[in-house]
């Protein structure tokens, strides 16, 4: 059984320097991959419009998060292996997806198009 991370779309503002991770058992967030919950496949595909709906998370491949995590400064002063907050990251990402989700992604990071919100 494959093992995943559920990444934040919804919290990953533009000025962070690491995506924001989900924590175990769908309770808060976190940057650095050694806090990330991990998740089974079949929990996510039980519960796909809440794990990986495209609008607010992506659930993603353990292994693939951990070819790209690198050592990031995420907060003033404090490092951590962390997935970085940039186009080669999310490029990365948004291709492993477990399914393909019902929004479209439109991650936040510096250099990203700004979308407005629908009215």
């Amino acid at each position: 059984m494959s093992e995943y991370i559920v990444i934040s779309l919804k919290h990953t503002k533009r000025r962070h320097k690491a995506i924001t991770l989900w924590r175990p058992d769908d309770k808060g967030y976190c940057w650095t991959m050694d806090r990330a919950g991990i998740y089974q496949e079949a929990r996510v595909l039980e519960h796909l419009g809440y794990y990986n709906s495209g609008c607010s998370n992506i659930a993603v491949p353990l292994a693939i998060a951990k070819t790209l995590a690198k050592e990031v400064e995420y907060d003033t002063k404090e490092h951590g292996l962390c997935l970085p907050n940039n186009a080669a990251t999310w490029k990365r990402l948004l291709a492993a997806v477990i399914r393909p989700t019902q929004y479209q992604a439109q991650p936040e990071y510096r250099g990203a198009p700004r979308y407005k919100e629908a009215a």
